[in-house]
């Protein structure tokens, strides 16, 4: 009932005078009418005077005046409490959505904070006794840590059909900590890059390089919490018999 009134509140309105005006004014009337009326049967007729009728009428009047009131109050208490519902309702989803931002918020710190804790190289080529024989290379701190416990794991070279030509275990590197910034050289002690195979021509034999081959570096380090990360860094070289001072390309694999 009461929704239905909310959502009627003028006709509601109408309703309600035209009620109050009838029982008020067109009431009391009516009773004098039908008091002073002739009954057509006998166990009709009343045996008390018409302000004993009137004062009836006004007691019920009280009876529905003091209802009316009980209805109201009823009313705004289920007003009141349809508010604090809803009231409770929104607050609860602006909890929700604060943490959801909060919660967005704290991932993006922590990924923030894991980046800048995380260690990043960079390496280049420094020079080789040639055909990339003893490679030397600079190995560069561009984090913003110190880098610690820098170690070689393997080092390898790949040709373009992935088969393993040639690896060396005498991987070694002057420091074995870095400030950010900071460089240090890394030698290879490799053997050179070359086949058994010559180009023979007017100014006599000619050595042939290998082609379309991949250097493999992978080596670890710790961070300043003594975390160890792995990476692997990988050179694209397309002759051996030419040098090329290109940066390598370094990931981080774990």
């Amino acid at each position: 009932m009461f929704e239905w009134m909310r959502r009627h509140k003028k006709l509601s309105t109408v309703v309600i005078i035209i009620f109050l005006l009838s029982i008020t004014i067109i009431g009391p009337l009516l009773l004098n009418w039908i008091y002073y009326l002739k009954a057509p049967w006998d166990f009709l007729a009343v045996g008390y005077d018409l302000p004993n009728l009137l004062g009836y009428y006004g007691a019920v009047l009280t009876f529905l005046g003091t209802m009316s009131l009980g209805i109201v109050t009823v009313y705004q208490n289920y007003v009141s409490h349809q508010k604090t519902v809803e009231i409770n309702r929104l607050t609860l989803e602006l909890q929700k959505k604060s943490m959801a931002i909060a919660e967005q918020r704290y991932e993006k710190e922590q990924l923030n904070e894991i980046k800048k804790n995380t260690p990043k190289f960079e390496i280049k080529n420094k020079g080789s006794n040639g055909s990339y024989m003893n490679l030397q290379a600079e190995l560069k701190n561009v984090s913003s840590i110190i880098v610690s416990g820098i170690k070689s794991i393997s080092f390898e070279v790949f040709d373009e059909k992935d088969s393993i030509i040639l690896t060396s275990q005498k991987v070694k590197n002057k420091e074995t900590s870095l400030p950010p910034a900071e460089s240090t050289t890394i030698e290879f002690h490799n053997e050179q890059l070359r086949p058994n195979e010559f180009n023979v021509g007017y100014g006599g034999k000619t050595h042939v390089g290998l082609k379309n081959l991949t250097m493999v570096w992978s080596f670890q380090c710790e961070d300043q919490f003594e975390i160890t990360h792995y990476f692997k860094a990988k050179l694209h070289i397309e002759d051996s018999e030419i040098f090329v001072g290109h940066n390598w390309n370094v990931q981080k694999v774990g």
